[in-house]
């Protein structure tokens, strides 16, 4: 029998607030984390080399694009491996990730391509309380990346990890399946969700704004081409929308009533 493996590669850019408790939570969940760092200025390089120096079965890479955040997993396609792509503002439940990998790595999805779960879009965590204020998914929707590269024979030229790009399924597969278990399972009871600090400062070189969410490093990467080329109207479209709440991250990522749940689990 194949042995099944969970690869997870974090794509990060100034992420220094949460990237250690990020990296914790699913350091247990994974078989080997490769961190692909995107010219980060804070103290993530220092955060991701000394977790790697820590952990065999992590590794820490510069990167001048984030194109190559996707290079890395290239190698994966065909295999009987799970690429988990994290973010540096993604905390997810540690224990129900390993009730969720026995599932996972016992054959229960190898019919899916790809599986989505809960997500809770804090816009604050009380950490002595322990709690954390948000909007769920659903009706918001879910931004897990969980992908069965088993299925696939190749997958280049993705612009950043796991976006877009030339994918090309093994024949067999007429029409992949996404499962999206945000839709069935209550928060409560999911054993793959994640607390999404979107809404909230993530490095500690960043100044309070009105929304608190940020551009994606590709969109930074549009934005600044747009800004030399003086593209300004494309400038603004790509990235100070933020400033004023109209761009895509508040559109979708708060959606229904703000909630307040209890994240004790994943504080551990």
């Amino acid at each position: 029998m194949k042995h099944k493996q969970i690869i997870g590669i974090v794509l990060v850019r100034n992420e220094d607030i949460f990237l250690k408790r990020a990296i914790r939570n699913i350091s247990e969940f994974c078989d080997k984390i490769i961190i692909t760092d995107h010219e980060s200025e804070d103290k993530t390089p220092e955060i991701a080399r000394n977790l790697a120096k820590n952990d065999s079965r992590i590794s820490y890479k510069r990167i001048a694009h984030p194109k190559e955040s996707h290079e890395v997993i290239e190698q994966f396609a065909g295999t009987d491996t799970w690429i988990f792509a994290v973010d540096g503002d993604e905390i997810y439940d540690p224990e129900g990730l390993m009730r969720f990998r026995k599932t996972l790595i016992a054959g229960s999805y190898d019919n899916a391509w790809c599986i989505k779960g809960n997500v809770l879009n804090c816009t604050s965590i009380d950490y002595t309380g322990k709690t954390a204020r948000g909007y769920l998914s659903p009706p918001t929707r879910s931004m897990t990346k969980l992908f069965n590269f088993s299925i696939i024979n190749r997958w280049t030229d993705c612009p950043q990890r796991i976006h877009a790009g030339n994918l090309e399924f093994k024949k067999h597969i007429a029409e992949p399946l996404t499962l999206e278990l945000f839709k069935t399972v209550p928060w409560e009871n999911a054993d793959f969700r994640c607390i999404h600090t979107a809404f909230m400062q993530r490095s500690s070189l960043e100044k309070r704004t009105l929304t608190n969410s940020r551009p994606n490093p590709s969109e930074t990467l549009s934005a600044a081409k747009a800004r030399n080329n003086k593209a300004y109207i494309r400038f603004i479209r790509k990235y100070l929308k933020s400033f004023v709440r109209l761009d895509w991250k508040n559109k979708k990522y708060k959606d229904g009533p703000l909630v307040e749940k209890d994240i004790s689990v994943f504080l551990l």
